[in-house]
């Protein structure tokens, strides 16, 4: 007899492979999308065109998979959060974080804070909670995009 978490729900995870078929096609039409909400939409449907029809894929789990990719750039914008930062893993794509270092005037080392080494996400002896995420494939258009409307 099988136990009751085995059994078939009537859905599949998507594998990997997938996933990333469906996250490149959407970025070649789309070239930057500026929300995650509106990216998983978007994959959901794309992956419904593509045959597969009972599955399930969660927005945390498609930004990992998306934030591995090297194609694709993955701008997180965040605010500062009340307490210190202690996190071991990144928040965005839960690869174990490096610790920054700094030297002192006396030749102490001190950490400053922590960067992933994956994505972008970096975080100081504060912590930074991420508010929102951008995926494009062409970081410095958008970025230049962006300047433009924040000088104006």
């Amino acid at each position: 007899m099988p136990s009751p978490g085995s059994r078939n729900k009537g859905y599949s995870i998507p594998k990997e492979e997938v996933v990333i078929e469906a996250v490149r096609s959407i970025l070649s039409e789309a070239m930057t999308i500026r929300s995650q909400t509106l990216f998983h939409r978007l994959v959901m449907t794309k992956l419904r065109e593509m045959g597969i029809v009972k599955f399930k894929l969660s927005p945390q789990r498609l930004r990992r998979i998306t934030a591995k990719l090297d194609e694709v750039d993955l701008l997180i914008r965040c605010r500062e959060g009340k307490r210190k930062s202690n996190r071991v893993r990144c928040p965005v794509c839960g690869t174990s974080m490096d610790e920054i270092k700094n030297s002192t005037l006396y030749g102490w080392t001190v950490s400053t804070g922590r960067a992933c080494p994956t994505c972008s996400y970096w975080s100081g002896t504060r912590e930074r909670v991420p508010t929102r995420y951008v995926f494009t494939v062409e970081k410095e258009k958008y970025l230049g995009e962006t300047i433009k409307k924040e000088g104006s």
